[in-house]
């Protein structure tokens, strides 16, 4: 799996990273847990993915750079809005996709 070596966390989930990236790495799913991943395409910028959807290796394997975790849904929500307010007062705009890709060197 591809991580961002500073992956956003939410309050919930900073508590558990060490366990919740394991078990992702291992193939198990941590319930209410979700991934915010760079989606794929040019429509949108992120994708937040179910940790179970990753149960499936069709998945696993098809999945882009994971940038965040959040455990539930409302945090997940926080955290796309948490990096957009941070790539736009760095970069004064909102193209998420080329700041991690420049991250990324």
């Amino acid at each position: 799996m591809n991580w961002y070596c500073d992956l956003y966390l939410g309050k919930a989930a900073r508590e558990k990273k060490e366990k919740l990236i394991q078990k992702i790495e291992s193939g198990k799913t941590p319930v209410n847990t979700y991934l915010l991943t760079l989606a794929p395409g040019e429509a949108n910028q992120l994708e937040i993915v179910p940790a179970w959807n990753l149960k499936f290796e069709r998945n696993r394997a098809k999945l882009p750079l994971i940038v965040g975790i959040g455990y539930g849904r409302a945090e997940a929500f926080e955290l796309v809005r948490r990096i957009t307010e941070d790539v736009y007062r760095e970069t004064k705009g909102a193209d998420l996709k080329e700041y991690f890709r420049q991250r990324l060197g």
